[in-house]
């Protein structure tokens, strides 16, 4: 009797993450992660703080729907934290403007599902290549889908940073966009970020980048510096490099 294909599952070979307030007073990105099951990045809208309350607000009820005993369905635990800010909205009606972006890892197995609203990305890289990325759901991101605009007319559009999806609370839901990534192979780095990441990297220098196997504390320290030096906005960016056994 021929025995059944061996199970491969995925592990974690290193992690590294960098956050920071750029050049405005106020970080409103979140990051938080479950080694080895989630990674997650909210990126607040608002402004006077309000921001940084939805993006801690939507990671941290994401975070603990994953901390208890029964398998999560994350978009569940996605209503659950809109229904979160709702209250809150609800208590305080000066932060009824107040969203967060969301981009989401979740390791399941030797799969990867990727879960994502507004404009904070999660790349897949590969010896050097994009294998993976989320398409925006922006304003400028709907142009690209629609081949409206070309890719180095979207780096200079005015219209930046208008998000077409947010969460926003259980009175207006999100629609969350889903991937399950099945093509995983050692070595793989996956990268998380905020928007404000984006503007001091473009993907081919992205690619360069990633051409090398190296810890991601490595590839952080060279995001960080180039951010220092042209991200105005808060810039968020957490790695992890997958292993196969």
């Amino acid at each position: 009797m021929q025995g059944k294909e061996p199970t491969t599952r995925i592990i974690i070979k290193s992690e590294a993450f960098v956050t920071d307030k750029g050049n405005y007073e106020t970080n409103e990105d979140t990051l938080t992660y479950i080694s080895g099951t989630i990674y997650m990045v909210c990126d607040g809208v608002g402004g006077n703080g309000n921001g940084l309350l939805a993006s801690k607000l939507l990671a941290t009820s994401i975070k603990n729907a994953f901390t208890k005993p029964d398998s999560t369905d994350i978009v569940v635990a996605v209503q659950e934290a809109e229904i979160e800010i709702e209250k809150h909205k609800k208590k305080h009606p000066e932060t009824k403007q107040m969203s967060s972006t969301l981009a989401l890892a979740q390791i399941i197995a030797n799969s990867i599902l990727i879960t994502w609203v507004g404009d904070s990305r999660v790349y897949q890289f590969r010896n050097g290549k994009i294998v993976y990325k989320t398409t925006d759901h922006s304003v400028v991101g709907e142009a690209l889908k629609k081949g409206e605009i070309t890719v180095v007319e979207a780096l200079f559009h005015t219209d930046a940073n208008i998000l077409t999806q947010s969460i926003k609370g259980s009175s207006q839901p999100a629609n969350v966009e889903q991937q399950l990534l099945t093509d995983i192979k050692e070595n793989d780095y996956f990268l998380l970020c905020s928007d404000g990441l984006l503007e001091a990297w473009i993907d081919s220098d992205l690619e360069e980048l990633f051409s090398e196997v190296k810890p991601t504390s490595y590839f952080i320290q060279k995001l960080n510096t180039n951010c220092k030096l042209f991200s105005n906005d808060n810039y968020t960016a957490l790695i992890f490099q997958v292993g196969i056994i």
